[in-house]
């Protein structure tokens, strides 16, 4: 509006020359100046038809966190004419990284028709992400006004992989509420022994040795009465469901929070297929996904699953009802924060059905809750 009316200060500025100075100089400039911002509308009118917008990512699909990955955008032209001012807003998740100045593109297409434009982005949190041109624009020479210009179709889908971590059961793994110490029991408890879990159900607390484990935990006399090696899992994950659930708030909480979230989600499932149970993970990466893990399956492929994580919309429902069928206990893994979304959820489940892991709670907002630090430590509130 500013240029605008400065414009036609000029242009009267020019008249009133003409006119009171008897002076051809002043209508002629006028006249230009009239005849140019017509002309730069209608170049502006006529362009913007003309000018198609393309988003790739070459091979962009999957990557880790701290990796760097390039993206094109290529605005091209079907006319002669010279185009006026182009201005681009490019946008990505909250997990991967733009630089405020590499977010916004300007250009003009004078004697060539088409350009592209990279630009580089670096993932900071585990999940899935996108990248779009969420904002673009055809400006006239003259700046009188600013087109819409028709922005590419859909956009660019990633998936940051989470880490492949070990985790070690005194530091990483939740603890149970009551230890079993097999230590102090006879070879037939010992056999017979349970401990409790994230969600208080009892589990068996021997398996079968898997080249690897530490040799302190393997139950030399039982293993010499049965004839095989058996390490005890008193402090490991065990249960008799083994239901998790990844929930992703569509609030948002922080990129932080979303991926020591996931990260946590990722570490446990893939120490419960390593321990040699099988599991059940819901979690939300496009669509509601429901997989059920072995400890057959490829650790890379529940990472390459989980990679494409992403918060639960709106619309659709946060925790499905069927992860707690058959009075089954489930285990979620949540960035929420809201006490209404533990509460109601806690009013659901069946009693003691429910366990919380939280990420940056410091008070309890229902019993059985746990917090993941930084460093991937589970703490109970």
């Amino acid at each position: 509006m500013k240029n605008i009316v400065e414009y036609i200060s000029c242009v009267l500025l020019a008249l009133i020359f003409g006119h009171y100075l008897n002076g051809r100089g002043g209508f002629l400039i006028a006249a230009v100046m009239i005849i140019g911002a017509i002309l730069s509308i209608a170049l502006d009118l006529y362009v913007r038809r003309k000018i198609t917008l393309t988003l790739t990512g070459g091979a962009l699909s999957y990557f880790g966190k701290g990796d760097t990955a390039e993206i094109s955008v290529t605005v091209s032209k079907s006319t002669r004419l010279p185009t006026p001012f182009i201005e681009l807003t490019v946008t990505a998740s909250e997990n991967l990284q733009l630089d405020e100045n590499d977010s916004r593109i300007r250009l003009t297409l004078v004697n060539r028709p088409s350009e592209v434009v990279t630009k580089q982005l670096k993932a900071v949190g585990c999940g899935g992400g996108t990248i779009a041109v969420s904002e673009a624009y055809l400006c006239d020479f003259l700046g009188f006004i600013r087109l819409k210009l028709p922005l590419p179709e859909g956009h660019l889908t990633v998936g940051v992989l989470p880490d492949i971590v070990d985790i070690v059961p005194d530091r990483e793994l939740l603890r149970s509420a009551v230890d079993t110490d097999s230590d102090d029991e006879d070879e037939e408890k010992e056999s017979a022994a349970t401990t409790y879990t994230f969600n208080g159900t009892a589990g068996y607390e021997h398996r079968p040795y898997i080249p690897g484990d530490p040799l302190k935990k393997v139950n030399w006399k039982l293993s010499s009465k049965r004839d095989e090696l058996l390490v005890r899992l008193d402090e490991q994950l065990v249960s008799s469901s083994r239901v998790f659930v990844l929930d992703l708030s569509p609030q948002g909480f922080g990129v932080q929070a979303r991926d020591r979230i996931i990260q946590s989600c990722f570490a446990v499932a893939l120490y419960m297929m390593r321990s040699g149970y099988e599991c059940e993970l819901y979690f939300y990466g496009g669509e509601r996904r429901h997989i059920k893990l072995t400890p057959q399956d490829d650790p890379q492929q529940l990472q390459t699953l989980m990679a494409l994580s992403s918060p639960v919309p709106e619309s659709a429902e946060r925790i499905p009802e069927e992860a707690f069928t058959d009075g089954r206990g489930a285990t979620v893994f949540t960035d929420e924060r809201r006490a209404e979304f533990f509460l109601d959820l806690s009013a659901r489940t069946p009693e003691g059905g429910a366990c919380f892991i939280t990420y940056g709670l410091s008070a309890p907002l229902t019993a059985n809750m746990w917090t993941v630090d930084a460093e991937g430590s589970f703490h109970k509130i």
